[in-house]
C-alpha cells in the first residue's frame, strides 16, 4: 500500500525533476493518441521530431483518416514498426465514421480502435481526459513493484496502479510514476 505522504513526496519530487516533453504540453486527445503510439517501442528521442512533424501535417484525425495510407506509412519513417503508422490511420477512419472526429473518452470504445490496447487506451484517457486511472507501462510497473514488493501479473499490476492514484491527480501521478521508473528506478 502507498501512504499519502509517500504519493505526496513523489509528486514534490516531479515538480522539479520531470522531462520537459512535448505531448506533455496538450490534452488533445489526438496528440496525445499520436504520441502514445509512436513511444510503443520507441525512444522518446526519436520520437519528439516525428510528433512535431506529424501532427503539423495530420493535426486531427480527419486530416489523417484523408491522407493515403502510403503517405502516413512515409511520415512515419525512422520510428519502426510501420503496422503502428497503419492502425493509426485505420482508427483515425474508426474516429471519424463512429465518433465524429473526436477521441473517444471511454475505455471499451478506444479499445475498439486498432492499435489500441489496455496501456494505450488508459493512457488517452489519463493524459488527454485527465481520468483517475493507473497508466502501466514498462516504467511504472518496476515502481509499483518496488513498493509492493512483487513483480505482479498484469490484472492484479493494473489494480493496484489504480488504488495508488490520488483522487483528482491522475495526469500528474501517472508522469511523475513513468519519470521515476525511467530515470530512477532503473
Amino acid at each position: 500500500m502507498i501512504h499519502a505522504e509517500q504519493q505526496k513526496a513523489l509528486l514534490e519530487w516531479w515538480t522539479t525533476n520531470h522531462r520537459d516533453l512535448p505531448w506533455r504540453q496538450t490534452r488533445d486527445p489526438w496528440s496525445i493518441m499520436v504520441s502514445e503510439l509512436m513511444l510503443q517501442q520507441t525512444q522518446v528521442s526519436r520520437v519528439i521530431p516525428k510528433y512535431v512533424y506529424f501532427l503539423k501535417k495530420y493535426p486531427n484525425p480527419r486530416e489523417c483518416s484523408q491522407a493515403p495510407v502510403s503517405f502516413i506509412i512515409e511520415d512515419w519513417e525512422g520510428l519502426g514498426y510501420n503496422r503502428r503508422a497503419i492502425n493509426l490511420h485505420r482508427a483515425a477512419h474508426v474516429i471519424v465514421e463512429k465518433h465524429g472526429g473526436e477521441v473517444p473518452d471511454s475505455l471499451l470504445q478506444l479499445l475498439e480502435l486498432a492499435g489500441i490496447g489496455p496501456y494505450t487506451a488508459r493512457a488517452i484517457l489519463c493524459f488527454a481526459f485527465e481520468q483517475d486511472v493507473g497508466v502501466v507501462d514498462v516504467n511504472t510497473s518496476r515502481v509499483i513493484a518496488r513498493i509492493t514488493g512483487e513483480m505482479l501479473p498484469p490484472r492484479p499490476m493494473q489494480e493496484k496502479a489504480d488504488s495508488f492514484v490520488p483522487s483528482g491527480q491522475g495526469w500528474i501521478w501517472n508522469q511523475a510514476l513513468m519519470d521515476l521508473g525511467s530515470g530512477v528506478c532503473r
